[in-house]
């Protein structure tokens, strides 16, 4: 499911009950990483974003691939956040609650949102913009989200 729309957000009563519902989605997704970082931590395995930084200097060339639909499955690191967000895309940190709370409206409510920007390298994406996005789209089940890819040659 993609959102492309870019109409107002609407002042309804649906609107106003809706936060409520965020709430409790945000809630349940920062649960969720606080118990996957508990069994991880108990089985000693690591499930953090992968970080660009560690392929970051054997990039070779980079080319724009254009606007693609990736499974958000595939993403499985981040450019500069990669200890904000388990590799499901839970949130670790309480003060992105607020961020995780708009996008998810917007996502409620067929608010139009831009692609989040991602870099690929082989068959994984790392995510330069669109944490929030990304997050809340797997939180609500989807399986793809649209994206602007630059593919690093390593």
């Amino acid at each position: 499911m993609t959102i492309l729309s870019s109409a107002p957000m609407p002042t309804t009563p649906y609107h106003s009950g809706r936060i409520a519902w965020n709430t409790a989605a945000f809630e349940q997704a920062f649960a969720g990483s606080v118990w996957t970082r508990l069994w991880l931590k108990l089985t000693g395995r690591q499930r953090h974003l992968l970080d660009l930084a560690q392929v970051a200097g054997m990039v070779k060339a980079r080319r724009y691939a254009g606007l693609r639909s990736v499974a958000l499955r595939q993403i499985q690191g981040s450019e500069g956040r990669a200890h904000e967000f388990t590799r499901d895309f839970r949130p670790l940190r309480r003060h992105t609650r607020q961020r995780w709370l708009k996008v998810d409206a917007a996502y409620a409510q067929g608010y139009g949102l831009p692609p989040v920007e991602l870099f690929q390298v082989g068959d994984i994406y790392f995510v330069r913009d669109g944490h929030h996005r990304i997050s809340v789209a797997k939180a609500r089940g989807l399986t793809e989200i649209e994206s602007l890819v630059t593919v690093l040659q390593v």
